[in-house]
């Protein structure tokens, strides 16, 4: 244990007795930000129904977890999680409050009482022309949008570099005060921290020291008010306060004490005072305040008012999150990226249900993974959308199946990653894989089904010992190839698999990262191998038939994309398959296995 930012107790987390085992954890779904609960583990003593402590985690490595504990709490949920909930749904009761008369004009285009204005066209001088012409229009259509736009962001295509430019014309040009925010479990608050930061625009961060990037905490607001010159005031009562406490504890004298206890009154009142003007000066004095949805809800943000608010990765957030941020603003741009996956939902849904009411009513039966970005497209069609088309990651064949299936063939690859391939790059020779953008091993010609059920893993997760075998074959060869290890990722849509995966890969080359599918959205690596698991004589695929998780799939490779499959449980050719993952998928994974046939460089199991 060891003290960190803000005064918080840190506790870092390692195996016990690392030198009689590896000292890797094992596989965990932990990431910055969670938070969590920790007690004395006892062996010989059932669990407590109650938590010590909780937490958040602020870093995670092989073999480490590091918390960031919050106050000591006898809650069986911990108080961040009570706060989380009841922040929602005070942001709901107070959107109920105000009725259909009596909402504001961009709520009530968000729910449909009224139909958007007419976007308003503008001459703007752009601050970075290297913006391709569907990031100028993207940026030019969210600014000229009376109430609400959504800006469309397949994998690749630059929307921060978008979002960027139309927060700089907002609050530099027309000088309108942003909130910026995003989903609590994503870090894309602090990633446009850093990129606004070099464009020496005024800016703050809300949120929990523990849960900001490092690289960013010079614009947190407990940094900023602490070095402000109105800070030093504070800092010099913090001392005088330390400093009357250790005199009340020297003291005898029970009249001294008492006008030692009333002197530390007058201060800590005084220290209150001046703490609240502090923080109002350095936010309301802010051109842009950047926080995570929840965090709009928190106590220095009660009562702030902004002209316009940004949510960043719309798509990843409930609907009853956007809404804390929303009731601050006069209009909203959201920005993400509907065809990837949605937020992480644990209630369970009748995904063939059809609602009878309309996309703009909510029901208590509504799927919490439609977000108000579905929502709106739904409503409102392509006139409050601008999709950007020009990727900057990916090959033009790894982006293919996926342009056309999804993005209606509008995606183009730039120039400058059209035809790149892993032997470009420095120090990696040309070989029959990397002169290869996409390659397909397929384990259907063994005639069996290799998958196995792990009743140790969360919900029996799948895994595919064939199929690691050859991940292993084929990282080995990019390795011998020149690749560096930290240029490689290894996915797979289960967690059993990427234990399995990790336990194989992890010691040779302990710079590949491996993962699942989900925990990827987002990232990108020069080669990706995905490992797809089902196969079985069934022909059952589970919740590969979900397309967006497929999507996020095949789109984190830049040059190198190899998938390994049993084609013939994925595409429907062995057992009768799952009808309901048929009607759920539209077809879209037996499509592509068919375009990986025909488009990869194909090649079988018993031969690689």
């Amino acid at each position: 244990m060891r003290t960190g930012l803000g005064g918080k107790s840190l506790i870092d987390l390692e195996l016990a007795n690392p030198s009689k085992q590896s000292s890797t954890l094992p596989t965990h779904k932990f990431t910055t930000g969670d938070i969590v609960g920790l007690d004395e583990y006892r062996k010989d003593k059932p669990p407590k129904k109650t938590i010590n402590w909780s937490g958040v985690v602020l870093r995670v490595t092989d073999t480490k977890i590091t918390v960031a504990l919050s106050q000591e709490n006898d809650d069986a949920i911990p108080t961040e999680v009570q706060e989380r909930c009841q922040i929602m749904m005070k942001a709901l009761e107070r959107l109920k409050e105000q009725g259909e008369s009596g909402c504001s004009d961009l709520a009530q285009v968000l729910f449909g009482l009224r139909a958007p204005s007419a976007v308003q066209d503008q001459e703007i001088t752009f601050f970075d022309e290297t913006l391709n012409a569907s990031q100028k229009e993207a940026v030019k259509f969210a600014l000229g949008s009376p109430e609400v736009a959504l800006v469309h962001g397949p994998p690749g295509t630059g929307k921060t570099y978008t979002l960027v430019e139309i927060i700089r014309q907002l609050a530099v040009v027309q000088g309108k005060r942003v909130l910026v925010c995003g989903p609590s479990n994503i870090s894309v608050a602090d990633n446009l921290v850093e990129r606004l930061a070099r464009h020496r625009m005024n800016l703050v961060r809300i949120g929990h020291p523990a849960r900001i990037l490092p690289t960013v905490l010079e614009h947190s607001l407990d940094i900023i008010t602490r070095t402000c010159d109105s800070g030093q005031i504070i800092a010099d009562l913090r001392r005088e306060m330390d400093d009357t406490l250790a005199k009340v504890g020297k003291t005898r004298n029970r009249s001294d004490r008492r006008v030692l206890y009333n002197h530390l009154k007058d201060l800590r009142k005084d220290y209150r005072a001046r703490e609240r003007k502090v923080v109002d000066e350095v936010v309301q004095g802010a051109q842009v305040v950047i926080s995570t949805l929840n965090g709009c809800a928190s106590r220095n943000m009660l009562k702030r008012e902004f002209d316009v608010v940004i949510i960043d990765e719309a798509t990843q957030a409930l609907e009853a999150e956007c809404w804390i941020a929303l009731l601050k603003g006069k209009k909203a741009i959201l920005a993400g990226d509907h065809l990837q996956l949605p937020p992480t939902v644990k209630s369970p849904t009748d995904l063939n249900k059809k609602s009878s009411k309309s996309p703009k009513q909510g029901t208590q039966s509504s799927d919490l993974t439609v977000t108000m970005f579905d929502r709106l497209l739904k409503m409102y069609g392509k006139k409050i959308k601008k999709m950007l088309v020009v990727q900057y990651r990916m090959h033009r064949k790894i982006m293919e199946f996926s342009s056309r299936e999804l993005y209606e063939n509008k995606l183009v690859a730039d120039d400058s990653v059209a035809e790149h391939l892993l032997s470009d790059l420095p120090e990696v020779q040309s070989s029959e894989d990397t002169d290869m953008p996409i390659v397909m091993i397929d384990t259907s010609d063994t005639g069996l089904g290799h998958e196995i059920t792990d009743d140790a893993q969360e919900e029996q997760s799948k895994a595919n010992e064939l199929e690691v075998e050859l991940v292993v074959k084929h990282v080995h060869r990019l390795i011998e190839d020149g690749l560096q290890e930290d240029q490689i990722g290894v996915i797979t849509p289960y967690a059993a698999q990427v234990t399995r995966l990790i336990h194989e890969v992890r010691e040779k080359w302990p710079g590949i990262e491996i993962g699942t599918v989900d925990g990827f959205q987002g990232r990108e690596k020069e080669a990706i191998l995905l490992s797809l698991v089902r196969s079985n004589d069934e022909g059952q695929v589970g919740f590969l038939a979900e397309k967006r998780r497929l999507n996020v799939a095949m789109t984190r490779a830049k040059r190198h994309l190899c998938v390994v499959c049993d084609s013939d449980t994925l595409s429907g050719s062995r057992g009768s398959g799952d009808p309901a993952s048929s009607r759920f998928d539209g077809g879209f994974l037996k499509r592509w296995m068919n375009w990986l046939s025909e488009e990869a460089d194909l090649r079988f199991s018993e031969s690689v």
